[in-house]
This record gives structure tokens, C-alpha cells and sequence, in this order.
């Protein structure tokens, strides 16, 4: 009797813990972003110390439109949605965060400072030694749109199943 106990007990625990399971998968795109611009703070800081040869020049493309890039107005209007920035000779107080990178860079003749989030970069490239990477960019509103329709898919699925219970000869 008290195993029967133990077992029912058990059985709930599981059915109702399982409930709230919910399986996920991994999300290699997002992994492998983040290490990618891992490697890109990294040959920033290395350039920020001057541990790279001058010959390096560094193409960085950026979305414009990331709430936390700062640009100037006069560049906002002249690049609405991306950017693109050369660093090799001409930039000034390149400094490296956990999340952004700030450097001065001269346009007209005007130098000004730019703030740019890790997460905004969609491209980064080294034509001399041919290196190029491009990034996915997906907003938290795309990640839970993604997430929202599989969510959806499985519920879809769930409603489809029909047991089998109810077509079986029951036994008198």
C-alpha cells in the first residue's frame, strides 16, 4: 500500500512538473554571433594598444537605427539604417567596453565621437588579409516573434493528436 502511495505520488509530481517543461532548442546562429564578436572586440583591443600592423584596415558595418549607437544628428540623417566606418590610419581614442566600442573619427574635417554596441555590427572585414564576417542581427521583438510561432506550432500539433481510447471495444 504505501508503495502505491509513493508511486502515485511520484506520477503527479512528474505529470504536473512536466507541464511546465518546456523543450528548447539550441540556438547555434546566436552562439556562434556571440563568439564572433568576441574575435572583433578582441582585434579591437589589440588595435586600441597598437598590437596591429598598420597595413590591417578594418571595414565595420553598423545598424544605425540600435538604440544604443550614438552618433551625431548630421550622421543619423546621412545614414539612416547602416553605416560604415574605416579604421586605419585616421581615428583617435579608440577605447573597448564589455558591450560597445567608442572611437573619434574625422568626416568633413569634423572629428566626432561614435559609440557603437557589439550587437549593432552587421559586418566586419580585413581586405588585407581578405577576412570578412557578417553578422545576423535579430531584435528581441524578432527572438520572441521566432519563439511565439513555434509555441504556436506545437499547440497546433497537441489540438491534432486524437486517442485512441475512445474508438477501442470497452471490456464489461
Amino acid at each position: 500500500m504505501k508503495k502505491k502511495i509513493f508511486y502515485d505520488r511520484l506520477s503527479s509530481y512528474i505529470t504536473r512538473d512536466s507541464r511546465f517543461m518546456e523543450k528548447s532548442f539550441i540556438d547555434y546562429g546566436s552562439r556562434i554571433n556571440k563568439a564572433l564578436l568576441e574575435v572583433i572586440k578582441g582585434i579591437l583591443l589589440d588595435l586600441s594598444v597598437s598590437n596591429i600592423s598598420t597595413n590591417h584596415c578594418f571595414y565595420i558595418t553598423f545598424n544605425t537605427k540600435h538604440k544604443e549607437v550614438e552618433i551625431s544628428s548630421n550622421l543619423k540623417k546621412q545614414y539612416p539604417s547602416e553605416m560604415t566606418i574605416i579604421l586605419q590610419n585616421q581615428f583617435w581614442d579608440l577605447s573597448i567596453n564589455d558591450s560597445f566600442f567608442q572611437v573619434t573619427l574625422s568626416f568633413n574635417r569634423k572629428k566626432e565621437i561614435l559609440v557603437i554596441p557589439f550587437e549593432s555590427i552587421k559586418r566586419f572585414n580585413d581586405p588585407f588579409v581578405k577576412f570578412s564576417l557578417e553578422l545576423e542581427i535579430k531584435t528581441k521583438a524578432e527572438k520572441m516573434k521566432k519563439y511565439k510561432s513555434t509555441s504556436k506550432n506545437k499547440k497546433e500539433v497537441k489540438n491534432k493528436i486524437i486517442s485512441l481510447e475512445n474508438f477501442r471495444k470497452k471490456k464489461d
